[in-house]
């Protein structure tokens, strides 16, 4: 497991008591085979206010219990050292909080712990909004990066691209520092013109009941549940990288387990789990048929294809993924159907906007226009990138399509200078 422990100190001699409980836990790590430690700086000895000096981030098999405890015990042993202090007005204090070790966030296979506990709370409740907090988490990212390259891989599918991270290979699991300031991080490594670009950031990782999980984020930082291109992408890797043994790979989401296997002609079938038809709203004249396909949809049928225009999307697509009937917003579908077989389809999709494809989009439009009676399966979802094809019935629903690696880069200390 990955823990990100916060040292403060507001009393005495700070600095020498930061630099005393890093020398503590050091010890004890080492002693509880606990590693390795990335550190920041100690900062901030100018401040009179509380304030967090220094993080660390360790790994380690101890659950978040023992290491809280390792942080007590290194609080009670500085607390001992320097158990008095004189203030400036020559009084005497006494106190055993000279020193504060906290837990700011943990994860285990790159998933957040949450735990709520009277002695541990588990992301700390402070942690986002203190910059005493997050300008050392901060400089711990920026100095990691320049210590330990990050290595990603820019894979797309039909076009929806994605920087993919590989968090399983252990000489390349620095990647998982990048975590807790995902959502800072994610829209300055997509941005098209400053960044890498793309539609958002994929974690591979370890998993105890798949070959692998997918940790998804949007360009906002938001996290999705699934994506089928992603999914395909990730299938195309862990292939390539022996995650996964034979043509058949189950990948876990927050969406669920999903099943991939690998065709002829680089194909990927994805088994989509068992879409759920969820009604339909009327909103300023239009129909958005909602279909859940382990992520949310709202699918609007046009009658004439000249309708299914950029202006329609970027105007109407913004407006229904933040529309007070999706309180958690949702992906937007607008699509025409040109025969029982074939539909065409644009996308809007929530926290990234318009995408040159989305797997479960085209996924939730084939299943609302069967529902409809206007198509039949298997269904040719053409979008801006190419085709997909989506079989559908009572059993099971597979989406079809390939996997493209664009290239292979390493993430610089310039480019998340900005966090």
């Amino acid at each position: 497991m990955l823990y990100f422990l916060g040292i403060g100190s507001n009393l005495g001699n700070r600095e020498q008591q930061i630099n005393g409980a890093i020398r503590c836990l050091n010890v004890m790590g080492e002693m509880l085979g606990v590693a390795p430690f990335y550190y920041s700086e100690p900062q901030g000895f100018d401040s009179p206010n509380e304030f967090c000096n220094t993080v660390i981030a360790l790994t380690t098999n101890l659950r978040p219990k023992q290491v809280l405890h390792l942080c007590q015990v290194t609080e009670r042993e500085i607390g001992r050292n320097t158990h008095s202090i004189i203030l400036p007005d020559g009084t005497k204090q006494y106190s055993d909080r000279l020193i504060d070790v906290d837990i700011l966030c943990a994860y285990d296979d790159g998933m957040e712990i949450t735990m709520n506990t009277p002695t541990l709370t588990l992301p700390h409740p402070r942690m986002q909004d203190r910059d005493f907090v997050l300008e050392p988490l901060k400089q711990l990212i920026r100095n990691s990066v320049k210590d330990t390259p990050i290595y990603f891989h820019k894979m797309h599918g039909l076009g929806n691209d994605y920087i993919y991270f590989d968090c399983i290979d252990r000489e390349r699991q620095t990647t998982l520092l990048l975590l807790p300031l995902v959502q800072r991080i994610a829209p300055l490594l997509c941005e098209r013109h400053t960044g890498v670009g793309a539609d958002g950031l994929v974690f591979v990782l370890p998993d105890k009941k798949a070959d692998v999980r997918m940790r998804i984020f949007n360009a906002d930082g938001s996290e999705a549940e699934m994506c089928g291109n992603a999914a395909r992408c990730v299938a195309l890797f862990a292939f390539a990288r022996k995650y996964a043994e034979g043509y058949s790979l189950k990948l876990a989401t927050k969406g669920g387990i999903r099943k991939i296997v690998a065709k002829p002609k680089g194909l990927y079938a994805v088994a989509m789990g068992k879409p759920v038809y969820e009604g339909a709203h009327e909103i300023d004249g239009r129909t958005y048929h909602c279909v859940n396909v382990g992520n949310p949809h709202a699918i609007t049928i046009l009658k004439d294809s000249e309708a299914l225009t950029g202006e329609l999307v970027h105007t109407i697509g913004p407006q229904i993924e933040s529309h007070p009937l999706f309180p958690n917003r949702t992906n937007v579908e607008f699509c025409v159907v040109l025969d029982e077989h074939h539909v065409a389809m644009r996308v809007w999709e929530r926290g990234s906007g318009e995408t040159q494809a989305c797997g479960t989009g085209a996924t939730a439009t084939a299943v609302a226009c069967i529902k409809q009676g206007l198509c039949k399966s298997p269904v040719t979802v053409t979008l801006l990138g190419g085709n997909l094809t989506i079989k559908h019935n009572s059993r099971i629903t597979q989406m079809i399509g390939t996997a493209t690696l664009a290239y292979t880069g390493v993430i610089t200390s310039n480019l998340i200078e900005e966090i």
